[in-house]
C-alpha cells in the first residue's frame, strides 16, 4: 500500500474521501486527512507520505505553497490536485511543480479511480532500480549539487524543484549550469535519461519499454520510444535486438 495524505478545506468532502472512498482497493492507504495545509504540511515533515491529494484555495496556505514547500524534501511526495477552480495559471503552476494530475471537482469515483491508477503505474516503477553514471565533478558547486540531485532523482526531477531544493531561481541555476557545462539542464537531464534507458536495455534483467519508461519518469510509453527513437536513432526494440544479436 501506498501512503496518501489527503488536505481541503470542505469537511463533508475531506470525510467522504478519507472515511468512504475505497482507497485499498486501488492500492492506498490513508496516512492523515486535514482541513488546512499548514497541519499537512507539518504531518509530511515528520510521516514520509507517497502522494498528497490537495485543494487548492485554503485558508492561511494555499495547496499550491503546500506543494512547494514539501517539493523542498529530500524525497518529496507525488502530487495531485482536486479543485473547483480549473483556471489555467493554477494549472501551469501545477505543470511546473510537477503534479501528476489536476481534478476538477466535483471529482467522479472513475476519474479519481483513472488518475490514481495513473499514479500507482508511476510509484510501482520507481521501484525499478534506474542504473546511472556517476556524478560530475563541476568547478560552481550549485552545479556539482544538480549533477548529484540528478542522479538521485532521475525520474522525477525537474530545474524548479532542484532550484527550489538549492535556493536559488530557476532562472539562475538554469545560467549558471549553460555557462558551467554548455548544455541547456533540459539538454542533460534527457541525456542521462536516455544513457539509463540505454543500460537498463543491455542489462539482464531484461526490463519491458513500459517499466522503463515509468522508472524514468514516462507516464506514456509511446512518449519514451518516440525520445528513445530521436535520441538514439533506433527504437528500443531494435536497440535490444541489436544486443541480442
Amino acid at each position: 500500500m501506498y501512503g496518501l495524505v489527503i488536505v481541503d478545506d470542505e469537511r463533508e468532502l475531506l470525510e467522504g474521501l478519507s472515511a468512504y472512498f475505497p482507497w485499498e482497493s486501488i492500492g492506498f492507504s490513508v496516512l492523515g486527512a486535514f482541513g488546512d495545509a499548514r497541519s499537512a504540511l507539518a504531518f509530511c515533515r515528520d510521516h514520509e507520505a507517497d502522494v498528497v491529494l490537495t485543494d487548492i484555495r485554503m485558508p492561511f496556505m494555499s495547496g499550491l505553497d503546500l506543494i512547494r514547500e514539501l517539493t523542498l524534501l529530500g524525497d518529496p511526495p507525488l502530487f495531485c490536485i482536486m479543485s473547483a477552480h480549473s483556471d489555467f495559471d493554477y494549472a501551469k503552476q501545477a505543470i511546473q511543480y510537477g503534479v501528476q494530475d489536476y481534478l476538477v471537482k466535483p471529482a467522479g469515483f472513475e476519474d479519481i479511480k483513472a488518475a490514481f491508477g495513473k499514479i500507482r503505474a508511476l510509484l510501482d516503477g520507481s521501484s525499478v532500480a534506474v542504473p546511472v553514471a556517476p556524478a560530475t565533478e563541476a568547478r560552481n558547486p550549485l552545479v556539482s549539487q544538480t549533477f548529484i540531485l540528478v542522479e538521485k532523482r532521475l525520474s522525477s526531477c525537474t530545474l524548479q524543484n532542484i532550484a527550489g531544493e538549492l535556493g536559488v531561481s530557476a532562472s539562475y541555476l538554469s545560467r549558471l549550469f549553460k555557462e558551467e557545462t554548455g548544455q541547456k539542464f533540459q539538454e542533460y537531464l534527457l541525456a542521462q535519461k536516455m544513457a539509463a534507458a540505454k543500460r537498463m536495455l543491455g542489462g539482464k534483467v531484461g526490463y519491458k519499454n513500459r517499466e522503463i519508461a515509468l522508472a524514468l519518469g514516462y507516464q506514456d510509453t509511446q512518449n519514451f520510444c518516440r525520445t528513445f527513437r530521436n535520441f538514439w536513432g533506433k527504437s528500443p526494440q531494435r536497440f535490444r535486438q541489436e544486443m541480442e544479436e
